[in-house]
């Protein structure tokens, strides 16, 4: 892990995570499955969840979709929903308390590297956004195959930055993008890593893996915003490891914000390279 730049960032396993967590960052959260929860459930469909499915939601964030999962595993399921941060255990326990799903969720704090869990007992496990934030992602992905069952399948999503855009082109959008894959190199983390999980996932054992992608684009709605929100809460971080300046920040997020604002103006969401990854 990279030194001397972690001061005040958020814990994921052992490696820094520089948004924000628990109810501080839930709107986001709640946006962020807006945009790209259609997709995921569809590919948690694809890889065989049904009644009776054990099902462990890694890296849970508010529970969104752990929610979802205890409703399709039906009454003889099981959902697992793990964090790592106690703060989104609290989220998502009071976000599901207010969902009827018949199957019940159990919440475990637990890092991705070493879930604690038992080997060969889950139907699927699914991820989102969680590798990008790992220095150790690899890891992870041999964690998941250890507790997985044989002919279980890992559900991932994760992201490619790079391939955020707007048009017309905006210089905010172009710049904003450099500066956070500057802060990932020293933070020691990737958030480009979604174009290497396919690769990474048959590294790590797995005989079949199907790739999907996901890159929605809106022209109005609160949608358009989730990666304004999003950078407005890695600020910190970037100021911190001295990427950029403060002011650079806000000029660069009024220019984001007044491109959210133009209806004429598309922005293309950060594409997720997804993987249903057979064991």
């Amino acid at each position: 892990m990279a030194e001397n730049v972690t001061d005040g960032a958020k814990g994921t396993a052992s490696d820094v995570y520089a948004l924000d967590t628990g109810d501080t960052g839930a709107a986001r959260l709640r946006l962020l499955d807006q945009v790209y929860g259609a997709s995921t459930r569809h590919m948690l469909q694809e890889a065989g969840l049904g009644k009776g499915s054990r099902v462990l939601d890694l890296a849970c964030g508010i529970g969104a979709v752990s929610c979802w999962l205890a409703n399709e595993a039906g009454a003889t399921g099981q959902v697992v929903a793990g964090d790592v941060n106690p703060d989104q255990l609290v989220v998502a326990k009071w976000h599901c308390a207010k969902c009827e799903h018949p199957a019940p969720i159990q919440y475990i704090e637990t890092s991705a590297y070493a879930t604690g869990l038992p080997s060969e007992s889950f139907d699927i496990v699914h991820m989102r956004l969680l590798l990008c934030h790992l220095t150790e992602p690899e890891k992870v992905l041999n964690e998941v195959y250890r507790i997985l069952r044989p002919g279980g399948a890992l559900v991932c999503q994760d992201l490619h930055l790079s391939s955020l855009y707007c048009f017309p082109e905006s210089p905010c959008y172009t710049r904003i993008v450099e500066l956070c894959l500057e802060m990932g190199k020293r933070l020691g983390v990737n958030y480009n890593f979604g174009i290497r999980l396919p690769a990474a996932a048959a590294g790590a054992g797995f005989r079949s893996v199907e790739v999907r992608l996901d890159q929605p684009a809106y022209l109005t709605g609160q949608e358009k915003r989730l990666w304004e929100h999003t950078f407005a809460e890695v600020f910190p971080s970037m100021i911190r490891t001295g990427v950029a300046s403060a002011d650079e920040l806000q000029d660069l997020l009024d220019g984001m914000r007044a491109v959210a604002s133009d209806h004429s103006a598309l922005i293309a969401q950060a594409c997720l390279p997804g993987v249903i990854a057979v064991k």
